[in-house]
């Protein structure tokens, strides 16, 4: 008997185009759309692109001992070049700007300074806002913060000039970076690790229709399914497995996406990504029957609180605005164990940083929580059901 529910359900809900849309193409939409959107920024942590930069060479800058060293170090040809710079006039800066060849112009002010020390004030003009204008932005504040520091040290007279050139060239480091795998680092995954929570929530409208199509006072096919001879338990079990089957399918259509069309790296560990995505699937499927069981309103005030509360989720989880997800973790960190788009989204994130799967198994022993809790206050809000007969 549960194979002919589970056959018929299958052929039913694939025919609800609606609903289709909303778990298998919307998904892939707004995958599309995040791609054009910033897909030219993904993996730019790892490797990107020197910061084109003009400098006057002016007699302030010849002058200027300290900026000429730093900003030679940090020209130098290597893996951590950051800064491409071009020695030329004034006029041709500009012109350079103007053109876009150059994210800036550093110029050497002829204000007050201490000479040879290199304290000269500089000066940065850009004509726009990005990536590179803040990168040459923070070159400039950590000369300025040493200049200021140098100027303070001589005016001690406790060291000269060229001792404290040679201390500045051979500056030290007193922390260590520590990498917990060998992943590039890529803050845009996180907008697709988040997407793929979304589609895991969007799940829940295959639970919520499950109920619709099971309580005899929302339906018409519930009446029906109520009076039938079929044992209840079977025909929740049949309805069930049949949405899941259909929503880790959609899950799969996405991931194969987003790996091979869009480049998206979901990292190599695939029996894991698969195991978040079945936890996931699950989570969205039983937050869908507590919202349809719970609910006793209209099938559309049903699903209006369900992409509602979905869309809620996934804000909190960086869908929408990637720190948010820091937000909460540092505000709200409760929040962070109980929203099940968090927990997805961070089981994703855990596989591809970390080299270890504690993390991970976290995430997913609170996922199958949170659907173990909504799937119990499902059972008992369907077990009290009774209807009147007439």
């Amino acid at each position: 008997m549960f194979m002919h529910v589970f056959k018929y359900r299958l052929k039913c809900l694939i025919r609800d185009r609606d609903t289709l849309f909303w778990t298998a193409a919307f998904p892939l939409l707004l995958g599309t759309m995040f791609y054009f959107a910033f897909g030219n920024l993904m993996g730019s942590s790892g490797g990107s692109e020197p910061v084109k930069v003009a400098v006057v060479n002016s007699p302030e800058y010849r002058n200027n001992t300290y900026l000429q060293l730093m900003l030679g170090v940090l020209s130098t040809a290597g893996e951590d070049q950051l800064l491409d710079m071009t020695l030329t006039t004034e006029s041709q800066a500009q012109r350079l700007l103007d053109e876009g060849k150059v994210a800036g112009i550093i110029t050497v002010s002829a204000d007050e300074g201490v000479g040879d020390s290199g304290s000269s004030p500089a000066r940065l003009t850009v004509t726009q806002s990005g990536l590179g204008q803040s990168i040459l932005k923070a070159v400039l504040d950590e000369y300025l913060h040493t200049s200021a520091t140098a100027t303070s040290v001589l005016s001690r007279g406790s060291v000269d000039v060229s001792e404290l050139v040679a201390r500045l060239r051979n500056r030290r480091s007193y922390t260590q970076q520590i990498s917990y795998s060998d992943a590039l680092p890529d803050y845009m995954l996180g907008y697709f690790y988040a997407l793929v929570a979304m589609a895991a929530l969007y799940a829940g409208l295959w639970g919520m229709r499950n109920t619709m199509d099971i309580q005899a006072d929302l339906s018409d096919k519930g009446a029906r399914r109520s009076v039938a001879p079929t044992h209840k338990l079977a025909v929740v079990m049949g309805d069930w497995t049949a949405s899941l089957l259909i929503s880790f399918g959609e899950m799969l259509i996405l991931l194969a996406y987003l790996v091979f069309a869009l480049k998206v790296d979901i990292g190599d560990q695939i029996g894991y990504v698969l195991l978040t995505c079945l936890a996931g699937c699950i989570a969205g499927l039983s937050f869908g029957t507590v919202i349809g069981t719970l609910f006793r309103k209209s099938e559309g005030t049903k699903v209006a609180t369900l992409v509602a509360s979905s869309n809620l989720l996934c804000f909190l989880a960086g869908l929408m605005y990637l720190d948010m997800k820091d937000i909460v973790a540092r505000k709200a960190p409760v929040l962070s164990y109980i929203n099940p788009a968090a927990l997805i989204a961070d089981a994703f994130y855990s596989l591809y940083i970390f080299d270890n799967h504690r993390r991970f198994f976290l995430n997913i022993g609170l996922l199958c929580g949170f659907s173990a809790v909504m799937c119990f206050v499902s059972f008992l809000r369907l077990r009290s059901e009774k209807y009147a007969s007439i």
